[in-house]
């Protein structure tokens, strides 16, 4: 069978007594002594060696031993060998290395017996002891359960000793964490080693707050932009808790010594020197900045370029002789250079900037050496995640096709076009390059994750200006008119009428002042041409202050797709007009329509539109065009509407989480030839126009009655920032303009203020925009208002 071998070892004592009681005849009556649980510490598993291994044999049965608190089959549960399974050795080894790895015994055996049914394979375990309790001397501020907490430690589990041993260090971590900086923790190891106890001291000391954290050295840097890279704060009543937390500290240091080397100060030393108070409840921290000289660049010169002329790079860098040395700028121009190969195909390029110390002081040399790599082409684009919107709809949004070399800002520009589309969720469009047996050929895999593009709401509101408004509206934004449903199944999980990224939508808005009822069916490309479709079928009536307005007829809109992002498109409007109720004292103008009457129109125009998402653009500019003809086609009225609007968009910043800061302008003028009716001209005011007025509150008007204009010139610019996430950005604006009766910039109003954009994942990711605004510049009778609301956004 072999000698039994065991890891229990017998300290001396025992050992001499072990040798006499043998000598004596009475060795069956020794006992091991008691172990130190820190000796345990070096306890290590084992299994029986000495006769040959039955190797190969099959098992017949699994004998457990030693276990009393440990279940057999938490232990069993970590073997991989079982009744019926071959013996081998390293199976075994495996076996007690898991075992072990509960943590839950001292030692462990595996050993093998012969049988009279066969290889009988015994595990003999001694189980760790348990700790008896958890014991806290001195502690005030926080309770015996929290220490627990923080030390990992409770009564009744198994006794470790480090970890016993770390508990100190955890217990003292949370109180410095609270500002007990002289806190001072004691283990009693006498108390381990006989009554498995963990029995620690705290002497506490006061609680240290900062009182003021103030910098010497940074004549360079002002205090302001310091504080910005740290965590840590002078108290300050509600405001600041104060707490001095040396680790914190330290980190700030740091990020303060970062900060300055990113600025060109290499040789920057940050040290601190803190100053308690004579109780020790409060300290001054000095923060002692040695700031040394702002390096910057002697020379800079390219390695490795081949396909630029290295002038032509360095003209778009920000680094040149004589300019600072900072980590923006290295950064700006890593990201130029990659940008510019990116755009040939060059898409593995990696530029590595090399800094070189002069002998001159504060000047150093930089080397920008690039690896080109190679110039690779699109092979296949794959798409994937789209469970139902159609390949067709992702891959005509890319503009980017196979055998084209790989550009990776035309890549870049395809994801957030994609994403700007609203048919899937923000953020989460990828698009990466897969390597293929050809070196020189990679493929496209497009990822996507699709929204929500189904809206039904129902609700009501009251204003100002439209009186109590109930809304009941259906949105499908990824719209397929000819996939009809299989199966009720598909009707009711939504299955079905989607996936061809078009666009149908009912609005019911019953009310006691405006009443509206729309719908609107969309094709960007009918039949998968260059073709787009657009119809609207509607009902409107309102109540306005001096008549009622009564509206329903229909558009239908035909666009053209000419390439290089522009579009021509025709539209057809026919709409029957009711004026009625008309006040006495009403102007001349309502009277001149009063009844009913027919209106038809042609309108031709042209849009330009290079922006980089339809919902969200952050650079580029949409230009349009139109001229409108009343009475192409028939009716009661003959006039000539012609409007120019442009957008421009600019991104400032852009941060890790490729969210950014935006500048877009606009500028809007209309002109009307020709007598056009009151409910034809054109008004401003409110969103979408001249934010801080009402909606119709700017223009000529007649008493309490809006009789618009016959010319109209807009202009607005609006800052966005990100503030949460992807879901919550802030605005600042400025809007200006004026409606005239005739052409005109008499009457100027400029109107100033703020706002928020939000998205609610419920109602997919059209933005909603609360915008407060603030006249600066108006005219008697303009009718003010600071708030406004909408659903979409206006630039």
């Amino acid at each position: 069978m072999g000698c039994r071998r065991t890891s229990s070892r017998l300290n001396r004592v025992g050992s001499a007594l072990a040798v006499v009681l043998a000598l004596s005849g009475l060795a069956a009556l020794a006992a091991p002594a008691a172990v130190s649980p820190f000796d345990q510490l070096r306890a290590t598993p084992s299994r029986v060696e000495g006769s040959p291994e039955p190797a190969g044999e099959r098992i017949v049965r699994i004998i457990l031993k030693g276990n009393v608190r440990i279940p057999a089959h938490r232990i069993l549960g970590q073997m991989h060998l079982r009744e019926g399974s071959l013996y081998t050795p390293p199976a075994v080894d495996e076996d007690l290395k898991r075992i072990y790895g509960l943590g839950e015994f001292d030692n462990v055996i595996i050993r093998p017996e012969k049988g009279p049914a066969g290889l009988v394979l015994v595990v003999e375990v001694k189980e760790r002891q348990v700790l008896a309790r958890v014991e806290f001397v001195g502690n005030r501020q926080f309770s015996a359960k929290d220490l627990e907490a923080a030390a990992g430690l409770k009564a009744g589990s198994p006794l470790d000793p480090q970890k016993i041993f770390a508990g100190a260090r955890s217990i003292e971590r949370k109180y410095r964490d609270a500002g007990y900086y002289f806190v001072h923790v004691v283990l009693d190891e006498e108390a381990v080693a006989k009554d498995r106890a963990a029995r620690y001291t705290i002497t506490e000391g006061p609680r240290v707050r900062i009182s003021k954290i103030a910098f010497s050295g940074n004549a360079s840097i002002p205090t302001s932009e310091l504080e910005k890279q740290t965590e840590s704060r002078a108290y300050v009543p509600v405001l600041a808790a104060g707490t001095f937390d040396e680790n914190q500290l330290n980190l700030d240091l740091a990020a303060i010594r970062n900060y300055y080397i990113g600025q060109g100060f290499l040789d920057v030393r940050v040290d601190r020197r803190p100053e308690f108070s004579d109780d020790k409840t409060r300290v001054k921290i000095q923060v002692l900045i040695e700031e040394g000289p702002r390096y910057r660049v002697r020379s800079l010169a390219l390695q490795g370029v081949k396909r630029f002329a290295p002038a032509y790079l360095e003209k778009l860098m920000e680094l040149a002789p004589g300019v600072p040395y900072t980590a923006d700028r290295v950064r700006h121009d890593l990201d130029v250079i990659r940008g510019e190969y990116g755009e040939i195909g060059y898409i593995d390029t990696v530029p590595r900037p090399e800094t070189q110390f002069t002998r001159e002081r504060g000047m150093v040399d930089v080397v920008v050496k690039v690896d080109e790599g190679s110039a690779v082409r699109i092979g296949e684009i794959r798409v994937e995640g789209n469970r139902l919107t159609q390949d067709k709809v992702v891959r005509r949004d890319l503009g980017v096709f196979p055998e084209e070399p790989v550009n990776t800002k035309l890549v870049d520009k395809a994801r957030r076009r994609l994403e700007g589309t609203g048919l899937f969720r923000p953020g989460s469009v990828q698009i990466t390059t897969i390597p293929t047996q050809d070196p020189d050929v990679v493929d496209l895999l497009v990822r996507v994750e699709e929204a929500e593009t189904t809206n039904l709401i129902l609700g009501a509101g009251i204003s100002s200006n439209s009186g109590v408004v109930g809304n009941l509206s259906f949105v499908q934004r990824n719209f397929d008119l000819t996939a009809w449903p299989k199966s009720a199944q598909d009707f009711w999980r939504g299955e079905a009428f989607r996936g061809a990224g078009q666009l149908f939508q009912i609005v019911l808005e019953p009310g006691t002042e405006l009443q509206r009822y729309r719908v609107d069916f969309q094709d960007p490309h009918v039949a998968d041409s260059d073709y787009s479709l657009s119809t609207s079928l509607f009902y409107f009536t309102r109540a306005r202050d001096s008549y009622d307005e009564k509206r329903a007829g229909g558009t239908v809109g035909v666009g053209k797709d000419l390439g290089h992002n522009l579009q021509a498109f025709v539209n057809l409007r026919l709409e029957a007009i009711d004026i009625a109720n008309i006040d006495a004292a009403a102007p001349m103008d309502v009277f001149d329509v009063k009844g009913s009457s027919l209106l038809t129109s042609v309108e031709v125009g042209l849009v330009k539109d290079t922006t980089d998402s339809l919902l969200f653009p952050t650079e580029g500019y949409r230009l349009s065009a139109s001229v409108e003809q009343a009475g192409a086609l028939g009716g009661n009225y003959t006039f000539t509407k012609v409007i120019v609007d442009g957008r421009r968009y600019w991104t400032i910043t852009q941060d890790v989480l490729d969210r950014r800061s935006v500048l877009a302008v606009r500028g809007r003028i209309g002109d009307i030839l020709g007598d056009a009716p009151i409910f034809e001209r054109f008004y401003a005011g409110g969103q979408g126009s001249l934010r801080g007025f009402r909606y119709r509150g700017v223009g000529p008007r007649s008493g309490d009655t809006e009789l618009g204009g016959h010319f109209m010139a807009l202009a607005s610019a609006e800052y966005s920032f990100p503030i949460f996430e992807k879901t919550l950005t802030g605005v600042f604006f400025v809007d200006s303009g004026t409606v005239e009766k005739k052409i005109s910039l008499s009457t100027w109003r400029i109107a100033a203020g703020f706002g928020i954009r939000f998205t609610v994942p419920f109602f997919g990711p059209i933005p909603f925009a609360l915008d407060f605004g603030f006249p600066l510049v108006k005219e008697a009778g303009d009718q003010t208002e600071v708030f406004s609301f909408s659903i979409g956004t206006s630039f």
